[in-house]
């Protein structure tokens, strides 16, 4: 299984600048590539950036199928702004494969009503998680990707700002993933946070060979006594997983003048997941 970054973190000399200053900055939302031949792909999420480097991003060519809409799905987590206003920049090219949950799919149809633009233009495939109601959990597969299954895993936000019932979260509004490549036995998983995967994820999370926290705010932590005390429980928490590959896509940090140190990250074996990273799994 190879994995790919687009437009998930910061470019080489924003990071060194920030590595100097002992800070991570803020780094917008991006997605995840991933693959289990090198050549069909399946996109988590899409940003309007993404959608743009998809196109325009000459060294991704090295990945053979990737620029290519023909041979490409994708899988959503949640109907959030940053992660489906990119489809829309996909409309002129093939039909989309979109897999996602009831709950997402009846956000873009109705409350963001992305999909039914598209059906104007490319058109869309669509492929239902059956993450809803009594099942919080659920294993797919996606077309073109025999050797990779899927495991979808409900959380708990957080919703976002469109949702239509704000106030009770839906099962399958947000999910976090698990992939399981069956030859080689490596496994995946990435979620918006590890506070808000829930206990449910738990055991995916120590079972995965390689992790992906995304593009939420670091106070999604617990809070106790102030910044320090933060970031010894989010470590503490990341301390007790075994992944070999431990990233962080994005962090905001608590508030003005509270950011996450580069030194701490690098102490407890996390990496920033920088633009156009590359994992072999």
């Amino acid at each position: 299984m190879k994995l790919v970054v687009l437009k998930g973190g910061e470019e080489a000399v924003t990071l060194a600048e920030c590595a100097r200053a002992g800070l991570v900055s803020s780094r917008t939302p991006g997605a995840v590539a991933l693959s289990g031949d090198g050549l069909r792909w399946v996109l988590v999420n899409v940003s309007p950036s993404v959608a743009t480097q998809l196109t325009t991003d000459a060294r991704l060519l090295r990945h053979r199928g990737l620029p290519d809409a023909a041979v490409r799905a994708v899988v959503l987590t949640d109907a959030q702004v940053d992660h489906v206003t990119g489809l829309l920049s996909l409309r002129d090219g093939a039909p989309i494969h979109l897999y996602a949950t009831p709950a997402v799919f009846e956000e873009l149809t109705h409350t963001l009503p992305v999909l039914p633009l598209l059906e104007h233009y490319c058109g869309v495939q669509w492929h239902v998680i059956p993450v809803a109601g009594e099942s919080r959990e659920a294993v797919f597969h996606i077309e073109g990707q025999p050797s990779l299954e899927f495991t979808a895993v409900a959380t708990d936000g957080p919703l976002p700002r469109h949702a239509t019932q704000p106030a009770s979260a839906e099962v399958g509004e947000t999910i976090a993933l698990a992939v399981r490549d069956l030859v080689t036995g490596q496994r995946f998983f990435c979620a918006r946070s590890l506070a808000a995967a829930g206990f449910e994820a738990v055991e995916w999370m120590q079972q995965a060979d390689c992790l992906l926290l995304g593009d939420d705010r670091v106070d999604v932590w617990p809070a106790h006594d102030g910044p320090d005390t933060d970031h010894l429980t989010m470590f503490a928490q990341l301390d007790r997983l075994g992944a070999r590959r431990k990233l962080l896509m994005g962090t905001t940090g608590w508030e003005a003048g509270h950011t996450l140190p580069v030194s701490a990250l690098a102490l407890h074996g996390v990496e920033l997941a920088a633009d156009r990273m590359e994992i072999n799994l």
